[in-house]
């Protein structure tokens, strides 16, 4: 008996031994970090309520987002389909355009064709019923569709190129036959032919001999600026006096000179010129003593009064 109580109270003794000793290492440095660490799981522990609402909400989140993206790849799936039609209509688009370009190249061409044939109709026609304006007008019609389509209608251009010589070669004779008979409105006429067809360019030149001095060439110059300035400014703008007083002046030296030379012919002023020199020459060598002829003397009074 006695030895069972002595046990008994040893052993109620112990966990008080066991508090003391726990209260003694209450303040070593590992009692200390345990109590920390005890702190910070106790305020983690606190948090988990928010922890666990927070990743519910993640969670129904998540959901939402799956939806998204599914509704995200049938939309990227769409407009994938979307732009291959884009590209589809776009090529068929450009197909469509080409086809259109080259129908209305052809129509343009069967356009040109059926033009230029009205045209050598039309010239034709000019021609018989002595329409030279209209069938200046379809040349240069001709001329123009023939520049854009070079490369057809041969044969076209061929009868057109006929047309032009005839047409050509008569407004030259008319012209011509005009200037002899002095038909000022009829060389007008044709002098507009010329310039509007350019059938000759400078050449129209030639053509214009009418302007020829009869009495006065300078004055001839003047009257003919100023009775054609109207019409040369209507034709080729101002320049196209200062053409016409540069074509006019050398007409005025080519029969100013003709006139000229006839008059010294006329008048035998070269041998006259030869007799004077030889009397001033034998008067220096004291050949000749008599006073001027009285021949010369009335050659001089006639041309110096």
């Amino acid at each position: 008996m006695s030895m069972s109580s002595s046990s008994l109270s040893s052993t109620m003794d112990a966990p008080a031994e066991d508090q003391v000793t726990a209260a003694l290492r209450l303040g070593t440095p590992e009692a200390l970090d345990q109590r920390a660490l005890e702190l910070e799981l106790d305020n983690l522990l606190s948090q988990r309520t928010d922890l666990d609402k927070q990743l519910s909400n993640l969670q129904k989140s998540a959901q939402v987002l799956d939806i998204v993206k599914a509704d995200s790849d049938h939309i990227l799936t769409n407009v994938r389909s979307t732009c291959d039609l884009a590209d589809q209509v776009s090529g068929k688009v450009r197909e469509l355009d080409l086809a259109q370009s080259r129908v209305n190249s052809t129509l343009s061409r069967i356009d040109a064709i059926v033009e230029r044939g009205n045209c050598i109709e039309g010239v034709q026609k000019a021609l018989e019923t002595e329409d030279y304006e209209s069938a200046a007008k379809y040349v240069q019609t001709f001329l123009r569709i023939d520049s854009e389509y070079k490369d057809s209608g041969s044969d076209q251009r061929e009868q057109l190129m006929a047309s032009k010589k005839q047409l050509e070669g008569i407004v030259r004779k008319r012209l011509a036959a005009a200037v002899d008979q002095r038909d000022h409105p009829t060389i007008l006429r044709f002098v507009r032919l010329f310039l509007a067809s350019k059938f000759g360019g400078r050449r129209i030149a030639n053509q214009c001999q009418f302007c020829w001095l009869p009495h006065n060439l300078f004055k001839d110059i003047v009257l003919a600026v100023q009775e054609n300035s109207e019409i040369l400014r209507s034709l080729c703008g101002e320049d196209g006096i200062v053409y016409a007083i540069c074509e006019l002046q050398e007409e005025c030296d080519s029969r100013g000179s003709s006139i000229l030379k006839k008059y010294l012919d006329y008048r035998k002023l070269a041998r006259l010129t030869s007799e004077i020199n030889s009397y001033k020459t034998g008067s220096l060598l004291g050949l000749l003593r008599d006073p001027i002829p009285e021949r010369l003397s009335c050659i001089w009074k006639r041309y110096c009064p």
